[in-house]
């Protein structure tokens, strides 16, 4: 087949899509697709892209054009539209809903009267929202409602997803396909010694690693009360390392809050980690945790359970089976709930947190590869240009009687 994946960014910055993305594509390529990625002009370079992408994969970056927060582009909307760009394509795959872009997608689907497959990567969740909702009311009466309703299928990732897709009231069939990771990419993590040479506050203590943008949804605020409340020992002992970029200017925010807490001992702030730094990272780490108010399936979650990390993480992140299956342990987004889920593993000795990384990694083995999710995608496309009976993974929406 020939597929096109559309998103806002391929930047390393701007956290799991385009993980996900890069993800996907490399994965159906090299399952024998041909396969193209569309997104807007980023900061990052040919040689900042992931080591572990296939570099067949076709990619087209365009110019941004104002209003830059709408993410429009004449560039992509005319690629769309060419003939042999985007008139060559069987099925377009597009990443997110806030865009302004999105009109451009359904004007590609119109066109050309093939299907597309509408990723919501989280952007129906309650939290999100919630957050600037004059300006999602003012998409969606320009664009974002009839691209809900008029796309092939809509993508989710979790079953939280699809209960939020209907509650915002869209009845088109919803396909259900989580994330995966590569686990060949983790198989041989550097010496851990290696990130505290880097970061020397982390020498000769234990490391809890959150991993992600630096932004309100994800709770760090959250994390960082919760951090405070532990025991004095237990900080002694450990270091919370918060590494991701800096959105909007939140980490100054929660950098100011460390000084308020009198953390800053107890707290490093690393800025963001790629490619070799960032599996330093995770080598070094004892436990993973990831706060949440909102997710949609996080990818950080599976790497981390790659690098046979135990989790603590909310129920926002939708990823319960870590409980289920013995991975880590799942509270609330508020301080209280997270200081106890910290305190509960941080208790644990080395020995019990590395079996409860090691069934992660079994979990992630079995049911959450690249190669896997590229597989189910391939049954829902061909059931999208074809017909026929609808892969077991898609929702299709039924009336009540």
């Amino acid at each position: 087949m020939r597929i096109v994946h559309v998103t806002n960014s391929i930047d390393l910055d701007r956290g799991g899509v385009p993980c996900a993305v890069w993800g996907i594509a490399s994965a159906q390529q090299d399952r024998g697709h041909l396969v193209s990625v569309m997104a807007m002009a980023n900061s990052h370079c040919k040689q900042d892209w992931p080591d572990n992408r296939n570099a067949d994969v076709s990619v087209h970056i365009f110019r941004q054009n104002a209003p830059r927060a709408a993410f429009w582009s004449f560039g992509l909307h005319a690629a769309l539209m060419d003939p042999k760009i985007g008139g060559n394509a069987d099925i377009l795959h597009q990443h997110g809903i806030w865009s302004a872009w999105s009109y451009s997608v359904g004007r590609w689907s119109k066109r050309w009267k093939r299907p597309s497959l509408l990723a919501i990567r989280g952007g129906l969740s309650e939290a999100t929202l919630k957050r600037n909702p004059w300006k999602k009311k003012i998409f969606e009466l320009l664009c974002g409602n009839k691209r809900l309703r008029t796309a092939s299928c809509l993508h989710a990732l979790c079953e939280q997803e699809v209960i939020n897709i209907q509650r915002y009231g869209v009845r088109a069939p919803i396909a259900v396909v989580p994330n995966g990771v590569r686990l060949e990419d983790y198989d041989n993590l550097p010496d851990a010694a290696q990130f505290a040479r880097r970061f020397p506050k982390c020498k000769d203590r234990q490391i809890v690693l959150y991993l992600g943008r630096i932004h309100p949804l994800k709770g760090v605020s959250q994390l960082l009360d919760a951090w405070k409340r532990l025991e004095n020992h237990r900080r002694n002992d450990w270091l919370l390392v918060v590494a991701g970029p800096n959105d909007f200017g939140f980490e100054d925010e929660m950098k100011q809050k460390v000084d308020a807490l009198n953390l800053h001992d107890d707290v490093l702030f690393t800025g963001p980690l790629y490619a070799r730094a960032k599996l330093e990272a995770l080598a070094a780490a004892s436990l993973f945790v990831l706060p949440s108010l909102s997710e949609g399936f996080p990818n950080s979650l599976l790497e981390a359970l790659a690098c046979r990390l135990p989790l603590v993480q909310t129920r926002q992140c939708n990823f319960n089976e870590v409980e289920t299956e013995g991975a880590g342990w799942i509270g609330r987004p508020d301080a209280d709930s997270m200081a106890e889920c910290l305190d509960a593993a941080l208790s644990l000795s080395d020995t019990e947190r590395q079996a409860t990384g090691q069934r992660g990694y079994e979990l992630v083995r079995q049911k959450y590869t690249w190669n896997r999710v590229a597989r189910e995608l391939e049954l829902v496309y061909r059931w999208m240009l074809g017909g026929g009976a609808a892969p077991s993974c898609v929702h299709v929406y039924k009336r009540a009687a």
